[in-house]
C-alpha cells in the first residue's frame, strides 16, 4: 500500500492514509470473488447486455457515469475487473484509490509483491509490458495478480489474474 501512496500528490498523502484507515468495507468486488457474490455486494444484477463471459455494472460518479466491468472464467469466477469512466464521467482518485485497496487484501503478506516504477520493463504471465509514466503497477507474479491505475487522458483501474491473459474466456 505506501507504493500507491507514492504514486499520489504530497499532499493528498495524507488524505490517502486516512481514507485507507476510515474506509470500512467498500462497495468493489475483488479478483476471485463468484458472480453471484458479486451480485449481492453490487445489490442488483449485471446489465443484462453483458457481453458472454462478463457482467458490467453503471456506477454514478461526477458529471456521469463509470462502467464497471467483470470478467469471469468458465466456473463463474472473477478473473479480471476494471473502471473507467463513459463519456462525461469522472474517474476521481478516491473511486480508483479504493479500488485497489480491495484488490490490495489479496497481497496482504506478500513478499513478492512490488510496485513497478514508470518506465521500467515488467513480465506478467509470459508478456511484456513497460509502466508508463502516468501509470500505478503493482504486480505479484507469484501469486498471479496484477494491478494498473492509469492517469492518462482516458483514465482506468484494473486487476488481471494470470489466468486472464495465459486462457481468456472465449
Amino acid at each position: 500500500m505506501s507504493g500507491l501512496l507514492n504514486f499520489l500528490p504530497r499532499p493528498r498523502r495524507v488524505l490517502a492514509c486516512l481514507l485507507f484507515v476510515l474506509a470500512g468495507a467498500t462497495g468493489f468486488a475483488r479478483i476471485g470473488e463468484s458472480l453471484d457474490l458479486l451480485t449481492k455486494r453490487f445489490g442488483k444484477s449485471p446489465e443484462r447486455e453483458s457481453p458472454k463471459h462478463m457482467a458490467v455494472w453503471f456506477i454514478e460518479s461526477i458529471d456521469g457515469a463509470l462502467v464497471y466491468t467483470v470478467t469471469l472464467n468458465a466456473k463463474g469466477v472473477s478473473i479480471a475487473e476494471g473502471i473507467k469512466p463513459l463519456k462525461r464521467g469522472q474517474l476521481t482518485e478516491k473511486i480508483a484509490t479504493d479500488f485497489l485497496q480491495d484488490q490490495m487484501v489479496l497481497l496482504k503478506d506478500s513478499k513478492t509483491a512490488r510496485q513497478v516504477k514508470a518506465g521500467e520493463k515488467y513480465s506478467f504471465a509470459g508478456q511484456s509490458f513497460t509502466c508508463a509514466p502516468e501509470e500505478f503497477v503493482m504486480l505479484d507474479e507469484e501469486r498471479g495478480l496484477l494491478l494498473v491505475w492509469s492517469r492518462a487522458a482516458l483514465p482506468s483501474v484494473m486487476a488481471v489474474t494470470r489466468e486472464m491473459l495465459e486462457h481468456p474466456p472465449e
